[in-house]
């Protein structure tokens, strides 16, 4: 993931316009990977609000091979989930059921009828599939008896605790069917996904100081097979998504998406993933560092027998290299030259310069008019004191990501994150601007509760 951070104002937005016109650095996706924690009191709440009250009815005496039963059955009380065993969750139903038995007695016919109570258990295998639809697998394990049923006639009373039974049984499937159908048709992790990728295209100012906005294009989604750990569900999201920043008051509305990928399913995802975070320094900004370091610094030569005052200097670049064209008067009154390769100084939290010289050409120039000049001494000071300052830039990058990774997507999506490291890791010498990548480590956590 490649964000990039804009330490200084002014040009920065056309820079930035020139940087990703030129691709003069490559943009790379992460799959930014989220724990994904479901507990289980929600997901038994929120299969309870969708599960219906009536569970079965049977209107008719005449049908089943003329059983002559009517039946309906209700929940008497709520879904309750007893064991979370190798992603596979069992649970009891508490049912109401209401019988009606024609019986014929002695040329008789009477329908009388009862009501009486039963638990069902049930286990149901649960996974996401790939259009994000909580799907479930799941088989009726038997029922017991609460109170068993009698029917009580005028004429005699018929215990049909077999007869109601057989009926259970034989219709678990069907019990089973209608848990999977409504938890199917009713548990959708798309609508959040669509609703935080397009939360993730809108640009998001991250600092009003420096005028920074952040916008993410995810690309796609992956997840793991839910796993059973305590009271929970747990799997892992990852995201494949480019992520950057830019400085300047966006002029643009993003297309509002309606649909987003199918959904991989993967073995694994790791942890932890890496930000990499694009800081530049304008040409501009290293022009005003420069000459505060360097402008009215008198260096000596040869034992003091040589003594030139800086006036003014300019920076640029030169492939890799760093350019100075330095105004001096003194002992030499001229310009000179000199160009290093800038790297980062962990110690110092700086950008300095290594392997400093003066160029071909100044030295050919100085070897005819002040061959003393070449002794090192301004090369030498030039190495030393030169630096550009990362420090604000790294805290700055620490915050950005900071921010991006605790923030909620939607009501009852969280995600919790923290910072393992923050590292700068290059320098870059582009036509545009010094460009100082940064890396950084990250951990985060997508918290599903109260949806």
């Amino acid at each position: 993931m490649v964000l990039a951070s804009f330490p200084v104002m002014g040009q920065n937005a056309e820079i930035l316009k020139k940087i990703q016109t030129a691709m003069i650095f490559e943009k790379k996706p992460s799959i930014i990977s989220i724990p994904v924690d479901i507990s289980l009191d929600d997901l038994q709440n929120q299969i309870n609000k969708g599960l219906p009250d009536l569970i079965y009815e049977d209107k008719s005496f005449a049908d089943n091979n003329y059983d002559g039963l009517k039946l309906k059955v209700w929940r008497k009380g709520n879904l309750i989930f007893t064991e979370n065993k190798d992603g596979v969750l069992t649970y009891e139903v508490p049912l109401k059921v209401w019988a009606q038995k024609e019986i014929t007695v002695l040329g008789i016919s009477q329908a009388p009828s009862t009501d009486f109570e039963i638990k069902i258990k049930f286990s149901s295998r649960f996974k996401v599939n790939e259009d994000y639809q909580i799907e479930t697998q799941t088989k009726g394990l038997g029922f017991t008896w609460i109170t068993k049923p009698v029917i009580k006639s005028s004429l005699v009373d018929v215990p049909i605790g077999p007869i109601i039974g057989r009926v259970i049984t034989s219709n678990l499937p069907l019990f089973s069917e209608q848990i999977d159908n409504t938890i199917r048709d009713n548990y959708s992790l798309k609508p959040y996904l669509i609703e935080a990728w397009n939360l993730a295209k809108r640009p998001v100012q991250v600092s009003e100081e420096y005028n920074t906005w952040i916008k993410a294009e995810p690309v796609e989604v992956y997840f793991t097979p839910l796993q059973s750990v305590g009271a929970s569900l747990k799997s892992t999201l990852g995201i494949k998504i480019f992520i950057e920043t830019f400085v300047g008051t966006p002029l643009y509305t993003p297309s509002m998406v309606v649909d987003v990928p199918k959904l991989k399913t993967v073995a694994n995802i790791p942890e932890e993933f890496d930000v990499q975070l694009l800081n530049v320094i304008s040409y501009e900004e290293a022009n005003t560092i420069s000459k505060r370091m360097f402008i009215g610094e008198v260096f000596e030569f040869s034992n003091g027998k040589y003594k030139i005052s800086v006036t003014d200097l300019e920076v640029g670049h030169e492939k890799e290299y760093i350019t100075f064209n330095i105004q001096t008067t003194g002992s030499f009154k001229g310009e000179i030259r000199i160009q290093g390769i800038p790297v980062y100084d962990p110690e110092r939290k700086m950008v300095v310069l290594k392997n400093v010289h003066l160029d071909v050409k100044t030295r050919n120039l100085l070897h005819r008019a002040a061959a003393w000049l070449l002794e090192g001494t301004l090369e030498k000071r030039i190495a030393q004191e030169f630096g550009l300052p990362l420090n604000d830039i790294i805290e700055y990058s620490r915050k950005s990501v900071h921010e991006t990774i605790n923030s909620e997507f939607s009501k009852g999506i969280r995600m919790r994150g923290q910072i393992l490291s923050v590292d700068p890791e290059q320098v870059i010498v582009t036509d545009e601007a010094i460009l100082a990548v940064v890396n950084s480590r990250a951990k985060v956590q997508l918290i599903v509760k109260g949806m």
